[in-house]
């Protein structure tokens, strides 16, 4: 029997083709923005906020006939309007930020930067949850911050005699810019288990396109924007921000979030490689150590920032026994061949559907249950 495209699609292995190319997408918009936003090239130079409002307002209407067709998960509420109401500021005020540094930087710098907010959603994180590095942990998240931050600022302030000029302050605005979308993905947590994917990325587009649109009338910015520029626009809304969603979500399902961390960080090596291709920006050897240091620390660190998969599939397991809202005291570690009583036969069921216990039923014995319980608090919301 012949497979289907559909089924093609939906091989693991086609995850890393979905996340490479989402990362390749991504990186064009460092490259495509870049001549538009410091008026290179001959073009008109076109004001940072209404370049953030085509993007959103463009994206929103890519990501409508899409989003149409999902089903509604639960009624939009007040709190559900102010999460996507303070989304839409912190990705708005954040892509503004980054448009405002990568005119005053090089792309090639703003590429580094561009995991920077993967290490600000890690802090958040552990503030939220307060949680710590591991010693073997401490290494690697040196390393990122290090590359990331460290080498390419410090190399910029001693390029400028150690004053604040443009470059550097390009380089603080991009960064600033990643805390804000940590900020973002840290919001977006809430709202991604209670809607549908394409119908938030679809609502969170039109505020932000709406709260832009209205800097723009009441700070009077002109609209400056040349017929020739609408192709590149229209690239970086669709392909750079619209299909490099798509694809991520889609890869994210079919090989897990270690996976889709660590291929998605390659977008700052994809777009270091387009600035030289494109733009002719100079890669200098510091340029590359950097970018190598923070992709051999997102490898050594990947599990911490997706999120290990032994919690995944513990959380899993606890969705799926019909469980609303648990709260332990303690993390219990089941030993192999232990038995949790009232709960055994339900988990023995999702990780064996097909096993020729659960045809049969068979007396059980509870005696020999050992439960080794850890210092770790754990706080479950489903």
């Amino acid at each position: 029997m012949g497979m289907s495209a559909l089924d093609l699609v939906k091989k693991p292995s086609f995850g890393y083709y979905f996340i490479i190319l989402a990362a390749a997408l991504a990186a064009l918009i460092h490259v495509i923005c870049k001549p538009m936003l410091d008026g290179g090239n001959g073009q008109a130079e076109i004001n940072p906020i209404v370049m953030a409002f085509l993007i959103y307002f463009i994206s929103g209407i890519f990501i409508t006939p899409l989003a149409r067709k999902s089903s509604i998960i639960s009624k939009i509420g007040r709190k559900d309007v102010m999460f996507m109401a303070l989304i839409g500021i912190a990705e708005g005020a954040g892509l503004i930020a980054y448009f405002y540094g990568i005119s005053a930087t090089t792309a090639v710098k703003a590429s580094i930067f561009s995991n920077s907010e993967i290490i600000f959603a890690l802090v958040i994180a552990m503030l939220i949850f307060k949680e710590r590095l591991h010693i073997k942990e401490c290494i690697p998240f040196s390393m990122i911050i290090i590359g990331m931050m460290v080498i390419p600022i410090g190399n910029d302030l001693y390029q400028n005699n150690f004053s604040f000029g443009n470059i550097v302050t390009g380089d603080l605005m991009i960064v600033f810019s990643g805390l804000l979308y940590a900020i973002d993905i840290t919001l977006c947590k809430y709202l991604g288990n209670k809607f549908d994917v394409k119908k938030t990325v679809q609502i969170i587009s039109f505020i932000c396109a709406a709260i832009t649109i209205s800097i723009i009338a009441l700070f009077q910015i002109p609209m400056n924007i040349e017929l020739s520029q609408l192709p590149n626009i229209l690239v970086m809304s669709i392909l750079g921000t619209g299909m490099s969603t798509l694809f991520f979500l889609m890869g994210l399902k079919l090989i897990g979030a270690v996976r889709t961390v660590l291929l998605f960080s390659t977008s700052s090596i994809f777009g270091i490689l387009f600035s030289g291709l494109i733009l002719s920006e100079p890669i200098t050897p510091v340029d590359i150590f950097s970018s190598m240091l923070v992709f051999a620390g997102i490898f050594l660190l990947r599990n911490k920032l997706a999120g290990t998969e032994e919690n995944v599939i513990e959380t899993e397991i606890i969705r799926k026994t019909n469980t609303s809202y648990v709260v332990l005291a303690k993390k219990i570690n089941l030993l192999p061949h232990s038995i949790v009583l009232g709960t055994q036969q339900k988990i023995k069921n999702i990780l064996f559907p097909n096993n020729i216990d659960n045809l049969e039923p068979k007396r059980h014995n509870y005696h020999n249950v050992e439960l080794r319980p850890s210092n770790k608090p754990i706080l479950i919301n489903i």
